[in-house]
Order: C-alpha cells, then sequence, then structure tokens
C-alpha cells in the first residue's frame, strides 16, 4: 500500500487531502511545516510527497531542496500543490527535482487520479527497464533511460500548464513574454531529451531485439 506524505502549513488543508487519499485505500501523513516534513523524512520514507509552495517560514522550494539535496530521501518523488499560479523562473530552477504541479482546489477524484496515473506509470517504466537490465543491458544505459522517462512526462505535464497559463495572462501583463521565453527553453529542452530517450532505446533494442512494453513517451503535441 502506497504511504503518501502531505506537507502544508494549514492543518485544515492538510486533512481534507489525507482524507481524500484514505478513501481511496491509501496510507496518508501530514506534516504542518517544512521543518516538520524533514524531521519527519529521517525515521520515515514515504512513497510519494505532496508539497505545498506557499509555506512559512521555510517555503516549498526551500523544503523541496532540503529534500533532494539528502541522500537519504532524494529518490522519494515530490509533487507541488498550491493555489498559486506557474511562475515561469521558478519551473525553470526547480522542474528537475519535482514529479508534476497540482493546482488547488483539487477534486478527490482528480486528485486520486493523478496520483494513481504516477504510480502506474513508474511501475511500467521500472517494468521495462527489469526486462532489459536481465537482458544484459548496461545499468548506467538503464538508469539513464529510466531517468529521461521520468522527465519527458513531467516536463509535458509543465508544458501543458505553461501554455494554459500563457493564453489566460493579458496582453499588458509583463509576465507573458516571460512565459512564452520559458515555454520556448522548456520545448528545447524536451526535444534534447525524446531525441537522447530514443538513441537510448535504439541501442537497447540492439541488444534486446523485442524488448515487450518499451515504447517512446511523451510524443503529443503541446
Amino acid at each position: 500500500m502506497y504511504r503518501i506524505l502531505i506537507v502544508d502549513d494549514n492543518p485544515a488543508i492538510t486533512d481534507i487531502l489525507a482524507r481524500m487519499i484514505r478513501h481511496e485505500g491509501l496510507i496518508a501523513m501530514e506534516a504542518h511545516s517544512g521543518e516538520e516534513a524533514i524531521a519527519l523524512l529521517e525515521r520515515e520514507h514515504p512513497d510519494l510527497i505532496l508539497l505545498d509552495i506557499l509555506m512559512e517560514p521555510m517555503d516549498g522550494w526551500e523544503t523541496l531542496g532540503r529534500i533532494k539535496g539528502d541522500a537519504g530521501t532524494a529518490d522519494i518523488p515530490v509533487m507541488m500543490i498550491t493555489a498559486k499560479s506557474l511562475d515561469p523562473a521558478e519551473v525553470q530552477v526547480h522542474s528537475a527535482l519535482f514529479e508534476d504541479y497540482i493546482q488547488k482546489p483539487i477534486t478527490r477524484r482528480d486528485l486520486c487520479k493523478v496520483i494513481r496515473q504516477y504510480f502506474k506509470k513508474e511501475t511500467e517504466i521500472g517494468d521495462e527497464v527489469e526486462k532489459a537490465r536481465q537482458s544484459g543491458v548496461d545499468d548506467a544505459l538503464l538508469d539513464e533511460y529510466r531517468r529521461l522517462s521520468r522527465d519527458i512526462e513531467v516536463h509535458q505535464r509543465l508544458l501543458l500548464l505553461l501554455w494554459n497559463v500563457y493564453r489566460t495572462t493579458g496582453e499588458e501583463d509583463p509576465r507573458k513574454q516571460d512565459l512564452l521565453s520559458a515555454i520556448g527553453r522548456m520545448e528545447a529542452a524536451q526535444n534534447a531529451m525524446r531525441e537522447r530517450h530514443q538513441e537510448i532505446r535504439r541501442q537497447i533494442t540492439g541488444q534486446e531485439k523485442e524488448l515487450p512494453g518499451v515504447q517512446e513517451r511523451g510524443d503529443r503535441e503541446v
């Protein structure tokens, strides 16, 4: 059973999200500050963290940096969850560190759908990698393939979110050009990751003529 840590400085929010998660048969843990979350992670290792951005005194980005900067917790996936709109600068700085961005308010159905889709895709990628590893494919290559598979999915969702923010931003808003520039940079990075992903996939399939389940991800147009 998956264990999920919810981090938000508003106890009412953590309580609501925890109820949603428990209703789906998952285990929910709560922390009401970045500091409390870091302390809890010294004794717990959840399968996923839902982390609010707007917290005090340690905000979500600083908390995320602390989590990913610690070898003992760096492997725990994190989804940022907040009521604020995406900030292009923040996305550029932190996008490699989190798995998804969930905007509040969110329904139980939508929240649990995002969570279950994440675990489903992680399982699929893990199965693909394990089949290739058993066929003798180099571990370092497979680790890169797995990371790229995940990053392509994350960047695709962030790009969709950024495009939605861009389309709903007024022409006079000074952020509009910044959004467009951020989208351009992310699309360039996405294309580079896809090319490398395809290159590794060709190497993998060259060693294992038929690798069941390996499919190119992130080919949807934004």
